[in-house]
Parts: structure tokens; sequence; C-alpha cells
């Protein structure tokens, strides 16, 4: 999407706390040993350490470095290791990226690991695995994330690693394998790893939820509806946050057309050995050849995604044996406006000009698809916030919200409700969210419930989600207990509701009502009032080109 570089780089993105640094066997790991902290593995035992009551295993590779002939081939399971591989309170090299503090490379392709937090006595217990956003180009499965309060309801969560950008999912003829989509592959490589070893940790391998946010929703989705996950039952629960955008993924020529122009900038060969090039050239040449986000590709040749989400939804061909959460926050798209803004002007000093280019600019890759009327959209927009005083910001932000994210959430999820999935809808909605950069962020109109908004709530060490909260502390510790206690009764049960009915009772969404996760106290809300408030009865039927 040819938006700027910042702000689309972003979308999906979790952005940081804390940025962090830093053959198979058919044979089921072994029972937990004497000591709690020392597992066997099928590749070999690891040593953890202690977090309080918790035990912490931080940097696991659970599968073979994509480095030399491996970089662009299919994930290939972690070789077996002889004597105890000993973990820290350091996590394994994040993928390659581009730092979003210094511009400078990051990261290392020796990045394939996993980590691993267990209560002390952990048994049979509930598996909650982590995909990071990050607009498949930025983040990792590291320090930014703090599982603590979940683990501490009695569920053992998994983080990890994924291939990203150029070395995670570029598509090209001569790397024909599975579209290019080695992130997606390394994803279902480490919930193998789990299916094979966490019951040595004390969790159970029948009973694992996939949740992930944005890019990581994005991945929940895909593969929801990737016939390989469902063959081998690699999980029975999903739980999408913001995750329900660019649903038509790319095709495989489209995306193999992108990768001959990486190939080109790379001075790689018109023919002959432009696999050898592509492994040959270095990790800044790839990520400087790079787009500012990238899309799984669809390749119908194979079992891993052979149709997009769109499709596979539309014609029922997904895994509808699935219990799914899902759901997208009020003011999404103020993240991307605003991001904008740091690197200039308001969209307001700027004028109404400027937010039609950007209008514009937003729509550009659909058209070829479906012709929208960006210049109507814009002017339709325009007039919902007449009587802001950041209008132009607003407006843009409302159609990054509605069009974007949360009418595509509310279709996904009457999909599978139809499918009679047990399905629950979330519209998070708390205005006064902790903000998710290193430092708050001041610009001229109001963020509201942002993208990537509601994982503090759930994610985020418990002093620092205070420290960021704008609103009452008692308020976001309540809220954020709410959704902790939401997300592990889903995933031990399939229903989000508690044993206890502490926290409000949350409808089936074949109901038609979303549970509005929000201060002071979370309550239900009817599909009709998330519909109005992001106009999905506009978006049903948009403006669009007469040619």
């Amino acid at each position: 999407m040819p938006l700027r570089a910042l702000t689309v780089a972003l979308l999906g993105l979790s952005l940081s706390a804390c940025l962090s640094g830093g053959g198979s066997s058919s044979n089921a790991a072994a029972p937990a040993s004497a000591d709690p902290l020392t597992i066997s593995t099928t590749e070999g035992e690891v040593r953890g350490i202690e977090s309080g009551d918790i035990r912490v295993f931080r940097g696991i590779p659970y599968a073979a470095p994509p480095v030399g002939e491996l970089r662009f081939a299919p994930t290939e399971a972690a070789p077996e290791r002889d004597g105890v591989l000993e973990l820290s309170e350091a996590f394994g090299s994040m993928c390659p990226q581009i730092s979003l503090l210094s511009g400078q490379v990051q990261g290392n392709e020796d990045c394939l690991f996993l980590n691993v937090y267990a209560p002390a006595d952990a048994e049979d217990l509930p598996v909650m695995i982590w995909i990071h956003g990050g607009a498949f180009v930025f983040g990792d499965g590291g320090g930014e994330y703090d599982p603590t309060r979940l683990v501490e309801k009695d569920v053992i969560v998994v983080t990890l690693n994924y291939r990203l950008g150029n070395l995670g999912f570029l598509a090209h003829p001569s790397l024909d394998s599975d579209g290019g989509n080695f992130g997606l592959m390394d994803q279902q490589e480490a919930m193998r790893w789990v299916k094979r070893n966490i019951a040595a940790f004390g969790g159970d391998p029948e009973n694992v939820t996939l949740f992930g946010e944005s890019a990581g929703g994005h991945s929940v989705m895909s593969h929801i509806v990737s016939p390989r996950a469902e063959a081998e039952n690699l999980f029975q629960r999903a739980i999408v946050q913001s995750g329900s955008y660019a649903a038509f993924q790319s095709p495989k020529a489209a995306s193999q057309a992108s990768g001959q122009l990486v190939a080109s900038a790379l001075n790689c060969p018109d023919a002959g050995a432009i696999d050898d090039c592509l492994r040959s050239a270095s990790v800044s040449q790839l990520l400087a050849a790079q787009g500012s986000q990238s899309i799984p590709t669809v390749d119908p040749a194979t079992d891993l995604l052979p149709k997009s989400i769109y499709q596979s939804l539309a014609e029922g061909d997904f895994n509808t044996t699935l219990d799914v959460m899902i759901g997208s926050n009020q003011n999404e798209g103020t993240l991307f406006v605003a991001l904008d803004e740091l690197g200039g002007e308001s969209l307001e000093a700027q004028g109404e000009a400027e937010y039609r280019n950007r209008v514009a600019e937003f729509f550009a890759p659909y058209q070829a698809v479906v012709p929208y009327n960006d210049d109507q959209i814009a002017s339709d927009y325009l007039g919902f916030y007449s009587q802001s005083s950041a209008q132009y910001s607003e407006a843009l932000s409302a159609i990054w919200t509605d069009f974007m994210f949360a009418c595509n959430s509310s279709a996904q999820a009457a999909t599978f409700a139809g499918r009679d999935m047990n399905t629950f809808k979330y519209w998070f909605r708390d205005e006064n969210a902790p903000w998710t950069l290193v430092n708050p962020v001041a610009v001229s109109f109001p963020l509201g419930a942002t993208h990537a908004g509601e994982i503090p709530y759930v994610l985020y060490p418990e002093q620092v989600m205070r420290d960021r909260y704008t609103g009452d502390e008692a308020d976001v510790d309540r809220l954020a207990e709410t959704m902790v206690d939401y997300w592990t009764s889903f995933a031990r049960n399939g229903d989000p509701n508690t044993a206890d009915g502490v926290a409000a009772t949350w409808p089936q969404a074949a109901a038609g009502r979303y549970m509005v996760l929000d201060v002071p106290e979370a309550a239900s809300t009817g599909a009709a009032d998330f519909a109005t408030y992001h106009r999905c009865a506009y978006w049903a039927a948009p403006p669009l080109r007469i040619e």
C-alpha cells in the first residue's frame, strides 16, 4: 500500500514498550523431570529460570536457523542437541528488521526462537500462542510482551519470532515454495514444536489457543483458512485482535512480479542462478529493497494458503471446528494519522487538498479490484465530521478504522457464527488506553481507543500499563482484570465467560451482541450499535467510479 512509509510500516504493529534485543522427531517430549526448570524436549534438554512463581524459558530454538541454503526455504525443525541448553533472562535474536528508533538494521537471521512462560506447578494447562504484529516487517516475541497476568490465571503462554519482510515473504518464480510465505511456515513450525513439547512444560497440546494482534491477527486468520493447519490440528481456538484487514491477500502472480522487482534491485540476473543471487545478498540489501509492509501470498498449488482469507470464508472452506473470539478497536485509524503528523504538520494545517490526496493514496491499491470513488468517499466522511475542529484528521482516521478494520471484523464474525462456531465479538472502546510507543505522543486530535490499544491490558507489565493510562488507575486495573479473565477463560473452555460470573456475561455473536470492553465496566451491546458507529451499511455499498 503506497502510504507514507512510517504509517504503513506500523500497520498491525504492536509498538514496543521495551524493545528487546536481541531434524524433526516423531517422539513425544519426555515427561517433566524432577527439576521443574529442566525440561526434556524433542531436541534436547533446556533449563529455564524462575520469575516469582513463574518458570520462564526464553530463547528456545524451535526451528533450524534459516541461513545459507535455508534462506528462502521452507522451515525445518530444529536439530537435536547434546547437553543442556542453559537459558537466561536474554531473549533469542529478533529477526532482521529496520529499527523504528534508529533507522538501523537490527536482528539476526538466526532468529527462530520461542519463549515459554508456565506456572511453577503446571499440569495439563491450556496453552496460548501469541503472534506479534508489525506489518510483517517489524516486531518480535520478546521483551515487549509480559504474559505474567495471563500465566497467573493458570495458562501457559508461548511467544515467538518469525521471518519478516523480504526474508519472510518474498515470492519469486525461482523460489517457488508455498508462495514465499516463509513467515507463515515459521509460525506453523512453532505450533508443531508446541504440539510435540508443551506437555513436558505442563501444557495440554490438545487445548491450544492461537492469538495475535494486527499482522499477528492477520496471521491467525491465515491459519484459520490454512488446510495444512487444519489437517495437523495445530490449534483449537483463535483470538483475532484487529487482524481482519487485507482479507483479499496477494495473488501469486502479483507477489512474484514484486519479487522480480526485488531481484532487479539487487542486480540479480534475469535468468539462471537468481536463487543463488538472492541467497547471497546481504541482509541490509534485502531490507532496503522491501516495502513498508508485507502481505502473505495466495498460492493455489499448496495447502498452506491456497485461497485468500476472503475467498475461503466466502466459500465456507476453512476450519469450522474452532472457537473464535474476534474484535477491533473503536479508533484504529488514529494511530496511522497521528504518526504521519509526527513527521510534519497536522493534516488541518496542510488543508483539504492534502486530505483528499491521502484518501486517494489509501484506496489506490484496491482500485484494480474495486473502483472506489475516493473523492466521493472523502467528501462523505468530511460531512460526517463537519463539526470537528480536526475534521480532516478525524475523517481520514475513521476511513482507516471503518473500511480497514471494523466492518471486515464484523463480517468475518458473522461468517463464523453462521457456521455454528462458538463465536464471540468484542469492541474495545477505552479512550484512555495506554499508549504503546515508548513515549507519549501529543497530536492535534484525540487518539481515542487506537490501534494496538488493547494489548497492554493483557500483555504488558501491570505498572507500565498504569503509568501510561490517562484515566483513573482503578478503571484500568478493573478492565485489565476483566480482559485477562475473558482471554484465559476462552483459552480454557472456548467461552470467555468466567466460571464465577464476576465479569459481565459475554453473549455469543449469533445473538447479535458485542462485548464492549470499556470503563468503568465491560457490558454487551447490540451489533446494530457497532454497525451504525462504523457505517458498515455505507461500506456494504460504497461509492464507485462510473466508467
